[in-house]
């Protein structure tokens, strides 16, 4: 999987791409790779549209940065979700916890 990263002010947009799971064969190297990425950056929007599917370790992998960005004091933004995807934020209620943005013009803009 790859990411690729955008940093605007102290925003940090980031995309994954390459492969279409963040499951337990990548969630490790994924989440590493992330947060290598955000640096200090506070506020985080990441675009999800090329994942199609997560298993626990994904999800492991966006609280992480969700708890990332909160512990500095920013906001963690999710865009792009997929059905899979929202489907299993949905079956654990993360969609109440995580800001959910249908792009990522919305996400950024908000």
């Amino acid at each position: 999987m790859k990411i690729h990263v955008v940093r605007e002010e102290k925003t940090v947009r980031l995309s994954l791409s390459g492969c279409d799971a963040i499951d337990c064969a990548n969630a490790a190297e994924v989440k590493a790779e992330a947060l290598r990425l955000l640096g200090e950056a506070p506020d985080v929007v990441i675009d999800l549209s090329g994942v199609l599917f997560l298993d626990s370790a994904g999800v492991g992998v966006l609280v992480g940065l969700f708890k990332n960005a909160r512990l500095r004091g920013g906001r963690a933004r999710f865009c792009g979700l997929t059905p899979g995807v929202r489907s299993v934020l949905e079956l654990i209620q993360l969609d109440r916890i995580f800001e959910i943005y249908d792009d990522l013009a919305a996400a950024v803009r908000s």
